[in-house]
């Protein structure tokens, strides 16, 4: 007889975390050993119930656990189990994978087989309570370690976030200064010589403050935005994770909703269209006032004349 830990539903209903995850199929061994991990059992001290030998069985040999088939629920053998599977969600990749499951070559044969009802498994398992405080105090201490993880996660957020912030503001400063020198040599009538074609000196700079306004944004938005974004979602993971036991550590996803729900003239910007749209503001301006300065004559200063005019004869006292 195996001695079997009771406390498993009482910490699924709880916890609402015993479940098969959204996108996860039985049988997955994976999801199983998660639940086992989840409420601090061990392999040897928990049995596996279900209906089915392909998902529940074949799921309960791979994990290790004591395999139970609830036979008198089990509806795979009846005749009417294919017009179930036709009528119902299951699609033509559902009902290969079964098929495949069934010839991974398991030995289908249960180790314990429950024919009329779920209390027959009295029979065969001894089932004795969790040590109540060790369980308590592990739950205890992984959601102290959620919470110093996520902690770090919004340390990490603020870090690139201003990264990003001194990036722009990098950028700014560099393209303005740039800028300014354009006003110089236009002011001063520089210009160059580039096969007998007269070029404003200033459109060089504006040239080399537009490169320079193009890595800024691919620095900013393809390395640091990046890292700012794989910040963010993980720490989403966390806060789903632990949206029941700590609610209150929803920040991640209350600024991610009010940051995708700005607006600008109207249009729903999230912070990646928004840094797109201002490294993109820049880059027009650089551009527009690159042709203008192609167009422009610009006149170089008058020199300072010397007049050839004889100075006045000083007035002679009488």
């Amino acid at each position: 007889m195996v001695r079997c830990l009771v406390r498993f539903i009482q910490t699924c209903v709880r916890r609402d975390r015993c479940r098969t995850p959204p996108g996860e199929l039985k049988p997955n061994p994976r999801v199983l050993l998660d639940i086992i991990k989840d409420i601090g059992a061990k392999i040897e001290r928990c049995a596996y119930v279900g209906d089915s030998l392909f998902k529940d069985v074949a799921m309960a040999r791979d994990v290790g656990v004591l395999d139970v088939h609830a036979q008198f629920g089990e509806s795979q053998r009846r005749p009417e189990y294919s017009l179930l599977q036709r009528v119902s969600h299951w699609t033509e990749e559902d009902v290969q994978r079964e098929k495949a499951i069934t010839a991974k070559g398991h030995n289908f044969t249960p180790t314990v087989v429950l024919k009329d009802s779920f209390a027959e498994i009295f029979m065969y398992c001894d089932f004795v309570k969790f040590d109540e405080p060790a369980l308590e105090i592990e739950l205890e201490q992984q959601s102290k370690n959620a919470i110093e993880i996520w902690k770090k996660c919004v340390d990490v957020h603020q870090h690139f976030n201003d990264l990003e912030m001194r990036i722009r503001n990098f950028a700014i400063t560099v393209a303005g200064a740039l800028l300014a020198a354009v006003s110089f040599t236009y002011q001063q009538g520089l210009q160059a010589q580039i096969f007998d074609v007269t070029v404003p000196a200033g459109a060089f700079l504006v040239a080399a403050a537009t490169f320079a306004w193009i890595g800024f944004f691919l620095m900013d938005r393809f390395w640091y935005h990046i890292l700012l974004k794989g910040a963010v979602d993980h720490s989403a993971k966390i806060e789903k994770r632990y949206a029941d036991a700590i609610p209150e550590i929803g920040l991640g996803k209350t600024i991610s909703e009010a940051s995708g729900n700005v607006k600008i003239l109207g249009i729903k910007m999230n912070s990646n269209r928004r840094l797109e749209a201002f490294y993109a503001g820049g880059a027009v301006i650089l551009t527009i006032l690159f042709f203008l300065l192609l167009w422009a004559k610009p006149q170089p200063p008058a020199l300072n004349r010397v007049s050839t005019n004889p100075p006045a004869a000083a007035a002679k006292s009488p």
